[in-house]
């Protein structure tokens, strides 16, 4: 779909090159190709009726309810509730049948709306998302046994695979290594059996554990325990090269008695260890947006600023597609641990409105985002700070960079995450993000002395500003909590 320019980025834009043309010599404020943009997903979205057949919820079906969807940024659904199964078998595979049947029924009711409103959604047959289970499905342990399954799962009467929002199929959440063999049987007789059906562009969705996991769960139920790098290192050799991504979910927001806020310290080092894989590897990182509190401790969301962190941390790193965890839930905000949306009776929080302003700040700019690509992160500690702790939050990230030929100098009020960005023609960019925990109201004055620039294109927002350095070369800026601005320096 074409993108249109708003009125103020038109104007602005208009304004810069007028401006710069008049300067005589200086580099001309670049103009960016579109792209497909970054894609902003939502998992548990609009459902159907009394989805589990006891909880009663109302439909979310709706057009209202998919005008809000587009509305607040999002354009891929990955369905949760769809396709509950109601019946059970003695005959695993007759069961799979029935599974599979009511996950067609819940699909094409979907996909109808999918269509209408140019979203694209991940099937869940509850079957195939549990096939590599064995404790779901025992009798399953051959790759013929898969084939079996999956040729006819995805066999020519199908009736959802051809829809042109069909995004692929909800494959596994959070596996242990043990089981990435028979996932990547999972995963090769999808492609092979889409590709049969004359199906482009669907995938079979696998996302992975965090960095707070534990060893055992890394391993998994019948491997050894190992190490997360090891987990990471395994999921790239055997099951990256199958699928072109690594899609990984953390929440970083903790509910504290004492402070009411906790940020998770390994939060900055899983992102660089992913996105450094992926620089290696050339796969893309797709990563996650906690949107609420849960049983876990959790803590709800209380400010734009907590969702403005996660996303703009996710840019930092070279994200292209991020993840609501949870879109939908089944609680309000007056109860807590709630989503954008309450499910039960389709009201939507206060959330809804905060998510929706900071994802089509990403579209604002997303052509000028994607137009780089990720290549490495510097870490700085408060500067009153910096001589008196090793700052925990940022002592994990194994490869940060000593220094950058365009950054002479940088000093900065409160912790800050600059991580640096090239274009095909190694053009520089970089993503200054305010890393404080939003809960805590924060800003943050950063002064950053540049080399081989007299301004800056920068984006606040999503608007696109111009600003020119002193004399010099330095710049000062002051973020709010949770705010990320991507910098591209011109000569």
């Amino acid at each position: 779909m074409k993108k249109k320019l708003s009125l103020g980025l038109a104007l602005s834009l208009l304004i810069c090159s007028v401006g710069f043309s008049a300067c005589g010599g200086k580099e001309d404020v670049p103009v960016f190709a579109e792209t497909e943009g970054v894609r902003f997903t939502a998992y548990s979205g609009p459902t159907v009726e009394n989805w589990s057949g006891s909880q009663k919820n109302i439909s979310t079906l709706t057009d209202e309810h998919f005008q809000k969807f587009v509305d607040a940024g999002f354009n891929k659904l990955i369905a949760i509730h769809e396709g509950a199964p109601f019946t059970s078998d003695k005959d695993p595979y007759e069961q799979i049948k029935k599974h599979s049947k009511r996950a067609e029924e819940d699909a094409l009711e979907v996909l109808a709306l999918a269509e209408k409103y140019n979203v694209k959604y991940y099937v869940r047959d509850w079957s195939f998302y549990n096939m590599n289970n064995e404790t779901y499905w025992q009798a399953m342990d051959s790759y013929e046994d898969y084939e079996r399954v999956i040729s006819e799962m995805f066999g020519e009467n199908n009736p959802y695979i051809h829809s042109p929002s069909y995004a692929g199929n909800f494959g596994r959440d959070e596996p242990g290594a043990d089981q990435f063999e028979r996932i990547g049987w999972q995963i090769d007789l999808y492609n092979k059996y889409m590709k049969e059906r004359g199906v482009e562009g669907a995938e079979m969705l696998v996302n992975l554990l965090p960095a707070y996991g534990s060893t055992i769960s890394y391993g998994g139920e019948k491997g050894e325990p190992i190490s997360y790098t090891e987990y990471i290192d395994r999921y790239f050799e055997q099951l990256a090269p199958k699928l072109g991504y690594v899609s990984f979910d953390y929440y970083p927001f903790m509910r504290d008695n004492r402070t009411g806020s906790l940020l998770k310290t390994s939060y900055v080092s899983n992102l660089e260890l992913l996105a450094n894989k992926c620089k290696q590897t050339g796969y893309e990182l797709r990563t996650f947006v906690q949107t609420g509190g849960d049983f876990t401790g959790l803590r709800d969301l209380t400010s734009i600023g907590d969702f403005r962190l996660q996303v703009y941390m996710n840019l930092a790193f070279g994200a292209r597609e991020m993840t609501y965890y949870e879109y939908g839930t089944f609680n309000d905000q007056v109860d807590g641990d709630f989503g954008l949306i309450d499910l039960q009776d389709g009201s939507y929080n206060y959330t809804y409105d905060l998510a929706k302003r900071v994802n089509n700040e990403v579209h604002a700019f997303e052509d000028a985002y994607l137009h780089y690509n990720y290549d490495g992160v510097m870490c700085f500690t408060a500067t009153e700070k910096a001589d008196d702790i090793i700052n925990v939050h940022f002592r994990g990230v194994a490869n940060q960079l000593e220094s950058h030929p365009r950054l002479k100098k940088v000093v900065n009020s409160e912790d800050i995450v600059l991580t640096s960005f090239k274009d095909a023609d190694n053009k520089d960019a970089f993503m200054l993000v305010n890393y404080t925990d939003p809960m805590y109201n924060l800003s943050n004055e950063v002064t950053i002395t540049f080399n081989d620039a007299s301004r800056l294109l920068m984006y606040r927002f999503g608007e696109p500003i111009v600003v020119s350095l002193n004399s010099k070369g330095a710049y000062t800026f002051k973020l709010y909590p949770g705010e990320g601005r991507f910098i591209i320096p011109l000569k």
